[in-house]
């Protein structure tokens, strides 16, 4: 993309853009954009209302319509993606996310490795629940039956951050259908960083 195309965006739009403004900047349809969106090729906030929903960067934005034009396939939705029904879209959305997640499983961790940084080494199911917004007694579940490893100590668990990371990346968690929006939030962030590692570097 030229500099007096990016010069012209960066005049015409705001920082901030919404879903519609993306969409037409990008050519693209509603239904692409909400598929680009939702499977984190583009940064965005998720503001969970009915309209207004998507707010993007509009440098996000520029940085995307450059990898495109160096890797359109990259970005391409596949086909049955429009061949179904809006809940089917939304089911195989879903399935498009988990699968991308199991297959970067080695780059989610090193996203989870960095994003968990500051918390403690061992922690609690309190810890926990305020880490990725599932009850205690969920997380207290998961221990007892084993899913995710932990130490009983005076009738209490005790997770070591490595095994958090180690559940987080295993099918049992990515696969959970009903994710809480801690885990929704941070899963996003995740494609987020996993299409930046995964998309083709520039040529110096």
């Amino acid at each position: 993309m030229d500099q007096q195309r990016i010069d012209y965006l960066k005049k015409t739009y705001p920082e901030v853009i919404t879903k519609d403004q993306f969409y037409r900047i990008c050519h693209v349809s509603k239904r692409t954009a909400t598929y680009l969106l939702d499977n984190g090729f583009v940064p965005c906030t998720n503001t969970g209302k009915k309209t207004r929903k998507y707010k993007m960067r509009l440098d996000d934005v520029i940085d995307f319509l450059i990898k495109r034009e160096e890797n359109p396939l990259l970005f391409k939705a596949p086909d049955n993606y429009y061949k179904d029904n809006k809940g089917k879209n939304e089911s195989y959305a879903y399935s498009l996310n988990t699968n991308r997640l199991i297959r970067y499983r080695r780059f989610l961790r090193m996203f989870l490795e960095f994003r968990l940084t500051a918390c403690e080494d061992v922690m609690t199911p309190k810890d926990i629940e305020k880490i990725i917004g599932y009850s205690y007694k969920s997380v207290t579940r998961w221990c007892i039956n084993k899913e995710l490893r932990s130490f009983l100590i005076l009738n209490k668990f005790k997770i070591p951050k490595e095994y958090l990371i180690d559940f987080m990346v295993s099918d049992r968690c990515i696969l959970i259908s009903k994710k809480s929006d801690k885990h929704l939030e941070m899963m996003t962030e995740a494609l987020q960083y996993i299409n930046a590692m995964c998309s083709p570097k520039k040529e110096a």
